[in-house]
């Protein structure tokens, strides 16, 4: 955080106002509705770690591992549910709100625009999707190494280069872009930096910072017994795989670059960025010969920063999640007109298209829930989770997917009924995935999504498909599994195509829910 070494006591209250706000506005949007892939996406990883079922080592991930970790944090201290869950991604929130608030303290923004714009920014940030989501988590943690290092220039705070290079590799681990992007324009803000001005006595600090925080992250292999080609492959090189069809359009390519590089996605949806970009870029161009230092470097970096989001927002298959860009950009050219002759009545403007902004984002994405695809849906037909069980208490259960949520909580609860009287030890493959925390067991997962489009795990056609077949078989093995069991919507997960994931090995297969559950029991194949 940016907090100076005295704090401002008539500070608190505006503090714990805000931080109520940050939690409630998104425990409030992630009850609406789900969408099975993203809304449970980190429980059953965050369970199986408590379970020392670690992923990389023990399971196939390909983004999210700082998540994972968090998300066990929550699970551990607050309890295996739903709720802890939410208070994952409201944290996240809170977090990336008060950053912005002693950010923009800092650039010396009056306090009742300070207020405003961050409680724009809690509206517009992690609500969006409300649940724990790896792309949003490494979104704040680049957000917060840009605030940190602007202002580390600016005031010279050494324990804030100490920090930055932990919130780059936060930013990091929790998806390998937007942080990728950002980094690469951050160690070009960095060379600059100390090139031009020699700061070696923050540079020291920067060092440590850097050097303590790789030693920790090897540790991290050490101790927990990773081995780092795991790692390497399914953390670089398989990303790698899928960062290259996107940008060359390769037709297995889940979204290609090209197709998204039109007026209406790089235009029309990001317009009200664009309203506050366009004339941040104008200002930053004028200032250049002026020699504002610590404003331009400011400026520069918070444009490409948004242009570098941007780019990771056209080529990921995902709903837009970077709206709380406006009130960021909104408040770094508010306190560039501070620095120049302005009209007043402009900040009146920029202050109004914000709220409007705010006003319509917060409606369609936190209400309508856009996000999670539930746009247009009757949320009235949403029944309460916890018929499932007690544990999805406070969730209102419906998806764009089934529009019967009864009938589908009935298929999930008869699932969980039947895997818990099973005491074999067994797999389950499902986009559910709570089903672990509700059983309070160790379900042996194979990877956090099943897609059959190598974008989220390799499949046959995939040139890392026997490092991946491999780990599977090996979890099998070790962990004695002797039935498998596939879960999910209408025709979601077939059979036929998990088959493959194996070797050697011969299954008798018995349908209980027709093209929803399946149980597939290993037995000796016949000679």
């Amino acid at each position: 955080m940016f907090l100076k070494k005295e704090i401002d006591i008539k500070d608190f209250p505006i503090l714990i106002g805000i931080i109520l706000y940050a939690y409630i506005i998104n425990w409030l949007s992630g009850n609406i509705g789900i969408i099975p892939i993203d809304s449970f996406g980190f429980l059953d990883t965050g369970n199986s770690i408590l379970n020392n079922k670690l992923p990389i080592r023990d399971f196939w991930i390909f983004t999210g591992l700082i998540v994972d970790y968090m998300e066990a944090f929550f699970l551990f201290f607050f309890g295996n549910n739903w709720n802890s869950h939410l208070a994952h991604a409201s944290f996240m929130n809170i977090l990336a709100t008060l950053s912005l608030y002693y950010f923009l303290k800092e650039m010396g923004l009056k306090k009742k625009f300070v207020i405003f714009y961050s409680i724009c920014f809690a509206t517009l940030c992690y609500p969006v999707s409300g649940t724990p989501f790896a792309y949003i988590h490494s979104y704040i943690f680049s957000i917060m190494a840009i605030f940190a290092l602007t202002i580390a220039i600016k005031n010279k705070n050494k324990f804030l280069w100490f920090i930055f290079p932990f919130l780059c590799f936060f930013s990091f681990l929790s998806m390998q872009t937007p942080a990728a992007y950002i980094l690469l324009i951050l160690i070009v803000v960095l060379i600059n930096y100390f090139l031009k001005y020699r700061d070696i006595k923050n540079l020291q600090f920067f060092l440590l910072g850097s050097i303590l925080s790789t030693l920790l992250f090897l540790l991290f292999f050490y101790i927990t017994k990773t081995p780092f080609t795991n790692f390497l492959y399914q953390y670089i090189l398989f990303p790698l795989t899928i960062g290259e069809g996107r940008l060359s359009s390769n037709e297995l390519a889940y979204v290609g670059l090209l197709d998204q590089m039109n007026f209406k996605r790089f235009i029309g949806e990001f317009k009200f960025i664009h309203i506050f970009l366009a004339p941040l870029i104008i200002i930053t161009t004028m200032n250049i010969k002026k020699n504002k230092g610590p404003i331009n470097t400011i400026n520069f970096t918070i444009i490409f920063s948004t242009l570098a989001f941007f780019f990771n927002q056209l080529i990921t298959a995902n709903q837009i999640y970077i709206f709380s860009l406006i009130p960021i950009l909104a408040s770094v050219l508010h306190f560039n007109l501070i620095n120049s002759k302005y009209n007043p009545k402009i900040i009146f403007a920029i202050v109004c298209v914000v709220l409007f902004a705010t006003i319509k984002f917060h409606h369609r994405f936190n209400i309508e829930r856009k996000f999670h695809d539930l746009e247009g849906i009757d949320k009235s037909r949403a029944i309460n989770a916890n018929l499932i069980h007690k544990n999805l208490n406070n969730l209102k259960w419906i998806n764009k997917f089934d529009q019967d949520p009864y009938y589908e909580t009935q298929v999930i609860k008869q699932a969980i009924e039947i895997i818990s009287k099973d005491k074999r030890e067994k797999s389950l493959i499902t986009h559910y995935q709570f089903i672990s925390t509700v059983l309070n067991e160790n379900l042996n997962i194979f990877n956090r999504w099943y897609l059959w489009d190598n974008n989220t795990h390799p499949t046959e056609n995939h040139i890392y498909f026997d490092f991946y077949k491999s780990m599977v078989n090996k979890n099998i093995k070790k962990n004695k599994i002797e039935v498998i069991y596939l879960l999910g919507q209408e025709n979601e997960i077939v059979f036929n195509k998990v088959r493959n994931y194996f070797t050697d090995l011969c299954f008798e297969s018995k349908t209980i829910v027709r093209k929803r559950f399946s149980v597939h029991e290993i037995i000796n194949c016949k000679k």
